[in-house]
């Protein structure tokens, strides 16, 4: 019963987002007077160096998925003659359908033959919202991971009805649903082949991300197109025990919003008329969370991201994953879910969660969805990954700033963490925020380096291993938060 109840609290969270918060960086923060060209398959890039960093922004890595390519596999990028400029990202794919773009950012000096490090930055937004280098303050370019001598990318991937949808007219083209997923796929082939011209290494690309762009790291990490194009993974706030919804679910969703739209049928006539709609047209049905994402479609996602691992499909590769001390911050909490356990379970939730006694329910149910949505997740998948042989790190994020200590009073909300992990220069940090961020930023870099962050930081195995990120520093934890956490997984479903 109480497995259920939680299941529900997880449905009905509303992710309380807005489209600003993914507001693109503005380009005039590249600005720069000096220009360098690089030449990739498709043609030459000019972009902009400002502070011994260099700019090559708004590639197009796949062709505009656009009319007959809408709801395609992405097609081979265009190709130019001459210089084309760089200096600025391409339009966000939760703006406009033309938006398969990425951005590379690298030391000035680096040339072909280095063989840098690559990470690449997948962005969260709940498969709906988000650009590849706007989240929460801007800077997800990767400016202070190229200071480090990294090759970053960030990449733009469909969003919305564009990239997660579903009909069985379309179902009969070929792949379908996660036009997204594909999109992630190709940008990461291109990586693989350009980034060399950018002084990259591409048998050394690290790929991460946040929130929706964690749970497309696992998927990645379990898709057979993806085998081989990169070589380490980050999950942050990554909903580790996600399912994609199945396809014929999805597929009535399809045909629900077309025939809103005034399209019937399921033939290729369907899929015509399908293609000539404004997006727009399309109307969700329900809340934010949940209106788009992965699909059991069979080829790109077989499965859910727990099932993939405890089956043993995963890349064999390093991985780091983690979360943030109040993830539900962004959630709708619900009290109220306290008072409807049976006795029992209520009295259990207490003693794990409340173990002062407060009977604070709000900081109860805070912690309780944190733990069931992101923190035990993360320790299973951890488990799943090391106990099959392949190096994992896990890490816990619980950093209030002091000057936020009043609006944060349950821990660190999903999201904080990624300004600390880029070392964002325009998100605000006080004096005291910098070491941490520069403990975070240089810990991610070693990780993508070496596939290890470095001996502070010891692997999930033996012992269950962890860091806090926290006030008090970076500090190792041993079985952190068990009592808790052996609750949760009590509580999953079977």
């Amino acid at each position: 019963m109480i497995s259920r109840r939680l299941a529900a609290c997880a449905a009905l969270a509303v992710l309380a987002l807005s489209p600003a918060a993914f507001a693109q960086a503005p380009a005039g923060a590249f600005a720069s007077d000096v220009s360098q060209t690089v030449k990739v398959k498709q043609g030459a890039l000019k972009g902009t160096v400002k502070d011994a960093i260099a700019y090559h922004l708004g590639i197009p890595y796949a062709a505009a998925p656009v009319g007959e390519l809408r709801w395609k596999p992405p097609a081979a990028g265009p190709r130019w003659s001459g210089e084309r400029d760089a200096s600025a990202p391409g339009a966000s794919c939760q703006a406009e359908e033309d938006c398969l773009f990425l951005n590379v950012v690298r030391p000035a000096g680096a040339k072909a033959g280095d063989k840098l490090p690559v990470m690449v930055w997948i962005h969260g937004g709940a498969y709906v919202i988000g650009t590849s280098m706007g989240a929460f303050g801007g800077d997800t370019e990767g400016t202070n991971f190229a200071k480090r001598g990294i090759v970053h990318v960030s990449l733009n991937y469909r969003l919305g009805r564009a990239g997660w949808f579903a009909h069985p007219a379309l179902t009969r083209e070929g792949p379908t649903g996660n036009y997204g997923m594909m999109d992630q796929v190709a940008a990461l082939q291109w990586v693989r082949d350009n980034i060399a011209a950018f002084g990259g290494d591409p048998a050394n690309v690290t790929i991460y991300g946040e929130s929706a762009g964690g749970v497309s790291v696992h998927y990645l990490m379990l898709a057979p197109q993806a085998k081989g194009l990169f070589a380490k993974a980050i999950g942050q706030s990554s909903f580790a025990r996600h399912v994609p919804e199945p396809l014929a679910k999805a597929e009535a969703k399809g045909v629900q919003a077309a025939k809103a739209a005034g399209v019937e049928g399921e033939d290729a006539a369907a899929a015509a008329a399908l293609r000539k709609l404004p997006l727009a047209s399309l109307p969700y049905t329900g809340g934010f969370v949940g209106r788009a994402g992965p699909i059991l479609d069979g080829t790109y996602i077989t499965g859910g991201i727990a099932q993939g691992y405890a089956a043993g499909r995963q890349a064999k590769v390093p991985l780091m994953i983690g979360g943030n001390s109040n993830e539900a911050s962004l959630f709708r909490p619900q009290p109220a879910l306290l008072d409807s356990l049976p006795e029992t379970a209520r009295a259990a939730v207490s003693s794990a969660f409340d173990p002062e006694g407060t009977g604070d329910k709000a900081r109860i149910v805070h912690a309780l969805q944190t733990a069931q949505l992101i923190t035990e997740p993360d320790r299973n998948l951890a488990r799943l990954h090391a106990g099959a042989g392949q190096p994992t790190w896990l890490y816990y994020f619980s950093y209030v700033p002091p000057s936020k200590a009043a609006q944060k009073p349950y821990g660190a909300a999903h999201t904080d963490e990624i300004r600390f992990v880029f070392g964002a220069p325009r998100a605000g940090f006080a004096p005291e925020d910098l070491p941490l961020s520069g403990a975070m930023n240089e810990l991610w870099a070693n990780f993508a380096k070496t596939g290890a962050p470095g001996a502070a930081w010891p692997k999930f195995l033996p012992g269950e291993t962890s860091v806090e990120f926290g006030n008090d520093g970076v500090q190792v934890r041993r079985e952190h938060l068990k009592a808790r956490l052996d609750l949760v997984e009590a509580m999953q479903p079977k």
